[in-house]
């Protein structure tokens, strides 16, 4: 199986997992809710500080569908975005889509291994991020886990094939240069033989008595 087709393996069987996950987390927060005692309205009044509301997962699928391979211009300029984003205003939503940009596979400038540093110091920090959200964080970084894992082990074979065809080619050139020898040789052994040959026969003529051929 060639590596493109590999990694458009790798992303179907991720989406789909990642599908499955979100829609439990999604019936296990709607069977809380239906569950639960309705509270009254909070009289607190919002203020300016508060914690922003977690982003839909449905966006972050979205993000993933435009950084899907087919479109480099589209690609780019969604990084472009979602790191202007992330760096001007850090929310974790923010930060977590630049992840997702970042280490989608499919374009030139995909890093899993930064988007996996990335996501880690989400999770490991403050942030304002959902359960779904904190589901999505955590199956993307299984994912760039794999990927990483599947680059590292693509790169040693690769090194491994240099290696043999280096020393396919050392051999080559070993016999290469052994035949050669040897023809030479041969060609040398055969030139002196033919000189004898003809100093034998020229012996012969000189001892023969006039006359006779």
């Amino acid at each position: 199986m060639s590596f493109p087709l590999q990694v458009f393996v790798f992303r179907i069987f991720f989406i789909s997992g990642l599908t499955i996950i979100l829609t439990a987390c999604a019936g296990l927060g709607t069977s809380d809710k239906a569950g639960s005692v309705p509270s009254k309205p909070s009289s607190k009044p919002s203020s300016a500080t508060e914690a922003p509301n977690p982003a839909s997962i449905a966006s972050y699928l979205e993000l993933l569908d435009r950084m899907a391979p087919g479109d480099s211009l589209r690609q780019l300029s969604e990084l472009a975005a979602t790191q202007a984003s992330a760096q001007q205003n850090p929310t974790s939503a923010n930060r977590l889509r630049y992840a997702i940009a970042l280490g989608a596979a499919g374009h030139s400038l995909s890093n899993p291994v930064e988007a996996r540093r990335q996501i880690t110091e989400l999770l490991a920090g403050q942030n304002e991020m959902s359960p779904q959200e904190v589901s999505l964080a955590n199956a993307l970084l299984r994912e760039f886990d794999a990927r990483v894992a599947l680059y590292a082990d693509l790169a040693r074979q690769r090194e491994e094939s240099d290696h043999r065809l280096q020393a396919l080619d050392a051999e080559s050139d070993r016999r290469y240069n052994a035949l050669t020898a040897e023809t030479l040789r041969l060609k040398k052994a055969l030139a002196e033989a033919e000189r004898k040959l003809e100093a034998v026969a020229e012996m012969e003529r000189s001892l023969a008595p006039e006359g006779q051929p």
